[in-house]
Parts: structure tokens; sequence; C-alpha cells
């Protein structure tokens, strides 16, 4: 199949508000966070945990990737408009999944109830990854997302005023993180190698709605590339642990992250088979319900061994708890998070239009 031009055209990429294909990589990425949880001992699942740095730098690529285009669009970011995008996007899932699982852990009246209490400071504050053990630890991710929500705009709004400001910001914080990630002894939960691939992500963006870059990255958005950069990715994850073993923990998140980041062109673009593979919609299904997936995955597991208790980790446990929070997500996206999430896009254009909690460039006004 012939590599499509309009894909290519930079101009085509700064009008696609939507890449499927994402999405096809999220619900890659879902499963191998319940793999590594689930799983137990099936091949492959041992280094699931680095879905979650997918989902890193997605986010920092789609965040920043609006910021670019509302501020070339309007001249100027609102902030507000931003905080309440995301809120209304994350915070209502989130709370409704936190209510369910503090009623599940108050009526066990066990160790999650008191882990629970222990933990809920730091749940309501997005502090999760402080927080000690709980039933709900999964979410250190949120925690993580939360905070660079709330600097990253604010550096981006204060110092991105140009394209070479941008992109010296963000490599800036790249260097920053990278520097503090090898030389960092610290504990898993408090180094600073979650934050590398939210970064790269950002810095992506900003490199893609160059004109001048974009035209640089064309080689990577071909399929020969997406095929030698997604082997090398999947060899990397596979043998993970002896990587891990033999080079670190650090590096490990590093090259990984890297690797996605190479991979983002080429289905970014939607010219090559790996990007329509990712774009099939079981797929895309699983990937807009995915962050619900996410939060719920333990409950979901916990019913399938209400109904077979005593069921071992394995492949049975992890395809029917997949299944189980499959179904739960897309009620909860159907009903709740969609329609909140519009009503929330509605208030944030308006908000927008107005002027309001804007950041402007220098001598321009919103219309």
């Amino acid at each position: 199949m012939r590599e499509s031009k309009t894909a290519l055209d930079h101009d085509v990429y700064l009008k696609t508000s939507y890449f499927p294909a994402l999405d096809g990589l999220r619900a890659i990425s879902v499963f191998l966070v319940f793999a590594v949880h689930f799983g137990g001992e099936m091949s492959g699942t041992r280094t699931g945990w680095l879905g979650v740095y997918v989902f890193f730098v997605l986010s920092g690529f789609l965040i920043t990737t609006l910021l670019l285009r509302e501020w070339d669009a309007t001249g100027f970011v609102s902030l507000k408009a931003f905080y309440i995008r995301r809120s209304t996007r994350l915070m209502p899932v989130y709370f409704l999944v936190y209510l369910l699982v503090m009623v599940l852990s108050y009526f066990s009246q066990g160790l999650a109830w008191t882990e629970m209490k222990a933990a809920t400071p730091y749940m309501l504050t997005f502090l999760n990854e402080f927080a000690g053990p709980s039933p709900w630890a999964i979410t250190w991710s949120l925690g993580v997302e939360w905070k660079y929500y709330l600097v990253w705009p604010l550096l981006f709004a204060l110092f991105g005023r140009t394209s070479t400001s941008r992109m010296g910001l963000a490599l800036l914080c790249l260097g920053v993180t990278g520097v503090l990630l090898v030389g960092s002894f610290y504990p898993a939960w408090f180094t600073p190698w979650f934050y590398f691939g939210l970064i790269l992500g950002s810095l992506i963006a900003v490199a893609m709605h160059s004109r001048i870059v974009f035209d640089r990255l064309r080689g990577l958005m071909t399929n020969k590339a997406a095929f030698i950069i997604a082997f090398v990715l999947f060899v990397w994850y596979r043998r993970g642990a002896l990587f891990e073993a033999h080079l670190g923990h650090a590096t490990l998140i590093v090259v990984f992250s890297l690797l996605i980041g190479l991979l983002m062109p080429s289905l970014i673009v939607n010219s090559t088979y790996l990007s329509r593979a990712l774009a099939w919609r079981p797929l895309v299904f699983i990937g807009q319900r995915s962050y619900a997936m996410y939060l719920i995955q333990v409950m979901a597991v916990q019913a399938v061994l209400f109904v077979f208790p005593g069921m071992l980790f394995g492949p049975f446990l992890l395809f029917s708890g997949f299944a189980v929070a499959l179904l739960v997500a897309d009620v909860f996206y159907r009903w709740f998070e969609r329609p909140i999430a519009r009503w929330g896009h509605g208030w944030a254009k308006a908000v927008k239009d107005s002027g309001d909690g804007a950041q402007r460039a220098p001598g321009v006004k919103p219309s």
C-alpha cells in the first residue's frame, strides 16, 4: 500500500482534531496494565506496568497539542478553560469510583478499609503516589498527571510565546528530568522518572506543530520506519526484565518512552499499516473507555473472584476481569463521562470566548 500524501501534509495535521490510532494504543496499554496485575505467570506480563508510561506520553502530547492550537487560533491560552476541560473529563468518574471503593472497603471491614481511610487524604488531593498500600493504589499515576497538568500549562502560557521558546522549554524540562532520573537513588515512588514520558509527549507535540520539524520527521512516517520502531519496541518490552536487570529501572523506562515517542509520528499522520491497524474500531472502542477501565480494574477482578472464588491469577481471570471492566466502563463512558465532558467543553468554550483566565501573547487581543 502506498503512503498517503494527504496524511503527510502539515496543514492537514493541524486541522485534524482526533487521532484514532492513539486510542488503539491506549487499548493495548490498558491491557498490559491488567496483564501485569492479574495475568499471573503468563508470558509477557511481567513488564506490563510499562503501559502506564504509554499513557504518560500520550497525555503530554495531547494536552500540549490543544494548548498550541488554542494559542494559534486565538492568540492566547485560557488556563481557566484548560482546567475546566481537564476537571470535567477526569474528576467525575474518578470520584465516582473512589466512592464505590470506599463503600466496598467499608463493608469488608478488614485491612482494605483501614488502608483506604489512611489513603483518603492523598486520594482527595491527588497526591496518590505518596499514599501507602490500598485497594486503589493503582491511581498513583493520576497523582503524577495532575501535577503535570497544573504546572506545564502555566509554564507554556508564561514562556511558550514562540516556537523556539516552546521547544527550548520542553527540552529544558526533559533534560532536567533526565539528569534527576539518572542520578536518582530514591525509592520508586519518589523518583522523577514518571514525568519523563509526559514531558517527552509535550516535546513531540511542539515538534509536530512546527512545519520545519514536521517535514524533517517525515522519515518516521513510513511503513518501514513504523515496522522497525515497533519491532524494537516489542523486543524491548518482551526482554524488559533482562534489560532492567543489566541496565537499570530508569534506563528501561527512558528507552521505552523514547521508542513510543519515535513511533508517535507514524500513528498521528495515519499513513502506515500500523496506524490503520491501531485505528481498528474494537481497539478504538476499548481505548476510549480505558480511563474508567484503569480505575475499576481491581473491582472488576474482585467481581469475577466473587463468582469464581479461589481462582488463581492467570489467563481466565485476566480476560474475564478485562471483559467485566470494559462492560462497566462502557456504561460509565456513555452515561457519565461523555455527557459531563461535553458539558465541560461547552463551559470551557464560553470561558475562552470571553477571554476569562487568559494568558495573552504580546499585542494580541482575543476576538
